[in-house]
Parts: structure tokens; sequence; C-alpha cells
């Protein structure tokens, strides 16, 4: 069995290259050698098995640090959900920043879950975020523009404050996601 700061290692420096320069030098920098492990489920996790079965650059470390992640829920939608059945098709793992595998105060790197045809509505937040599809289509849109189809591989990218949403598709939609700025801000759900 891997280690959880190899896994960590060899999921970084999969994903540096995908990123632009302000996202890409920060997560190289990260300091990955003593993660602690965090282990905790939510319904979501139920499609986890078959998205991390699915192989890839970035599925394959990322399968191999699943005993060690700790799924989670923005407070804001625990408190007011968005749907009926949003809670039980949501969730993400940090594996840095805060609350993380490991600590970090510069960015958030972690991993969204969303199930099939599940509509993750228009929130914003102040940190500037990055979204690597690993897994699944969905539609994105941002602001007042059409929805986009995003196939794995895609990287999507929400300025601070700009109003964003996602539909996952027929499957479940594994998206890295990376903050920078203001780490502390939950998202808000907004009208736009």
């Amino acid at each position: 069995m891997t280690s959880p700061g190899a896994a960590l290692r060899k999921f970084v420096d999969r994903l540096a290259p995908l990123l632009p320069a302000d996202f890409g030098e920060p997560v190289r920098a990260m300091d990955l050698r003593h993660p602690q492990s965090l282990a905790a489920a939510l319904p979501v996790c139920r499609f986890w098995p078959a998205v991390a079965a699915g192989g890839g650059a970035l599925l394959a470390p990322l399968a191999e640090l699943s005993p060690h992640l700790a799924w989670v829920q923005n407070p804001n939608y625990v408190a007011a959900p968005p749907s009926p059945d949003f809670l039980d098709n949501y969730g993400y793992a940090v594996l840095a920043g805060p609350g993380g595998l490991v600590a970090s105060d510069i960015l958030a790197l972690g991993v969204l879950l969303l199930g099939p045809g599940t509509h993750y509505p228009t929130h914003r937040h102040p940190a500037t975020e990055i979204y690597v599809v690993a897994a699944g289509e969905a539609e994105w849109r941002k602001g007042e523009a059409l929805w986009r189809r995003e196939r794995p591989g895609s990287l999507i990218r929400h300025e601070t404050m700009v109003p964003h949403a996602t539909r996952a598709l027929d499957d479940p939609l594994l998206a890295v996601y990376l903050w920078r700025g203001d780490l502390k801000t939950h998202a808000r759900i907004t009208a736009h």
C-alpha cells in the first residue's frame, strides 16, 4: 500500500502541469511530507468506488488516497440545502489547505464529487478557483453565459466573486479544485 504522502505527491506531480502558472507553482511548492489521515464518508461516497476505479493519470493516485479522505460539505449548504436531494449527491475532500490532509494557507486543493444529474446551483466565493475535470462530463456556467459541456481534462477558471454553477450529466462528476486568496470564506448560493 502506498503511503498517503507518496500518493499525494504523485497526484500533485500529475496535476501541476495541467495548471496555469499562478496555481501550478504554489501546488508544486507545497510541503506534502506529513499528511494526516482524516477518513470520513458522506452519502455521495457511494459513487466514489466506480469513479476512482476509472483509471487515468489523476484518478490512480486519488484512489490510493481513498482510505485517508475526509468527505465534507459546505456548512452554508448543510444549513439550507438548495434541493431535497442535494446533500445526498454532493461532497468534497480537502487534500491541502484548511482542514486538509496537509496544511496550507496559500491555497486549497481538493476534489468535488457530484452524483449523476446533480445541479450545483449558482454560487460565488471570494477565492479564485480552478477546476480540472477528472471524471464524468458536466455542464458549467459563469454569470449569465450559456452552459458549456466540459469533459475530463478540461480546465475551468472562476475569478473572485464570479457567480458560477455546475450540472453533472449521466455519470458522477469528479473535479479537482484549487482555491487561491480567501480560503476561509465558504461559497454561498446566490440568484446571480
